[in-house]
C-alpha cells in the first residue's frame, strides 16, 4: 500500500505516497427509536448504517511542496463531488466518499505529511465493476472489465424460460433490468414478485427499468415509459436469484447491471 488514485489520478504521479489510510472495518450504527407515552422505554425499530468516515495519510516528495500541495488541494475539491477512490492493493473495490473536515498540515516542522478526512455518505464499498458485459474493442481488455461469458446478460427466446443471477455482493443490490428485442406482453418473476410489461416491443426497442430507490423508472428507448408496466421494481439479495420470463414470441435479451456492494 503506498499508492491511492482520487477520479483517476494516482497520486504518486503528483509526488505525493499514500502512507496510512483509516477505513472502520463498520460503518457506526444509527439506531431508529421512538419514546411512547406512558411507557417505559422506547420502541425499536432496528439500527441502520451511518455515514462512514476515512481518512488519508499523505505524504509530500519532491521540492515543490507548495505546488505539489495546491495540486491536492485540486484533487480534492468538494466542488468535484463525490470522488471515487482506488487503492493500489485493493484493486477491484472502489470508495465513493467526499472531502469533509479540515486537511491537516504542519509546515512549521518541517512535516510533510498530510491527513485527509473523507467520508462516504452510502457507507457501502461497491465493485470497481459493474455487470454490464462488456467486450473487445471497447476499450478493454481481459481483467479490465471483459467477460468471456456474462452472468448477467441472457437470451431469452422461449416463454417460461428461466436464468440466475449471482450477487456476489454482501448486501441487496438494486438493479437497471434491460430487455432488448422483440416480445408482446412480457412478465418476468423472481419467485416473489412479478414485473409485467405491456404491449409489443420491436426488434430496435430497448425497455430499462432502473430499481435505484432514487430513481424507480421506466423507459423506452429513453422516454418515460412507466404506464407500460406495473410499477414492480427488483431487489436483488445476496446469493442466487432465479428469474421466470414469460411472453408471446420472446426474441430478446435480459441484461441485469449493477456493483456489488460490500461492508468491507
Amino acid at each position: 500500500m503506498n499508492d491511492v488514485s482520487v477520479n483517476g489520478v494516482w497520486l504518486s504521479t503528483l509526488n505525493i505516497m499514500l502512507v496510512s489510510r483509516d477505513i472502520p472495518p463498520l460503518p457506526e450504527t444509527e439506531e431508529n427509536t421512538v419514546k411512547l407515552a406512558g411507557r417505559d422505554g422506547v420502541k425499536n425499530f432496528g439500527s441502520t448504517y451511518a455515514a462512514r468516515p476515512i481518512g488519508l495519510g499523505l505524504f509530500i516528495m519532491g521540492d515543490d511542496y507548495y505546488g505539489t500541495v495546491a495540486k491536492l488541494a485540486s484533487v480534492f475539491d468538494v466542488k468535484n463531488g463525490p470522488s471515487i477512490v482506488i487503492f493500489d492493493d485493493i484493486p477491484e473495490k472502489r470508495f465513493v466518499a467526499e472531502y469533509r473536515g479540515s486537511m491537516a498540515f504542519d509546515t512549521s516542522t518541517g512535516n510533510r505529511k498530510i491527513d485527509i478526512p473523507m467520508k462516504m455518505d452510502d457507507p457501502w464499498i461497491e465493485s470497481i465493476q459493474d455487470t454490464e458485459l462488456r467486450e473487445y474493442g471497447e476499450g478493454l481488455s481481459y481483467g479490465e472489465g471483459f467477460f468471456y461469458i456474462s452472468d448477467s446478460s441472457f437470451p431469452i427466446t422461449a416463454s417460461g424460460q428461466t436464468f440466475t443471477v449471482n450477487n456476489l455482493g454482501s448486501t441487496e443490490a438494486y438493479p437497471l433490468i434491460r430487455i432488448s428485442g422483440t416480445f408482446t406482453n412480457l412478465s418476468m418473476s423472481d419467485g416473489s414478485q412479478t414485473l409485467t410489461i405491456t404491449g409489443s416491443a420491436g426488434i430496435n426497442d430497448v425497455f430499462e427499468l432502473d430499481s435505484d430507490l432514487d430513481k424507480c423508472s421506466v423507459r423506452l428507448n429513453g422516454t418515460n415509459a412507466y404506464s407500460r408496466s406495473n410499477g414492480v421494481f427488483f431487489v436483488l439479495k445476496p446469493g442466487v436469484t432465479t428469474f421466470t420470463v414469460m411472453a408471446t414470441s420472446p426474441n430478446i435479451t435480459v441484461e441485469v447491471i449493477y456493483r456489488y456492494q460490500y461492508l468491507y
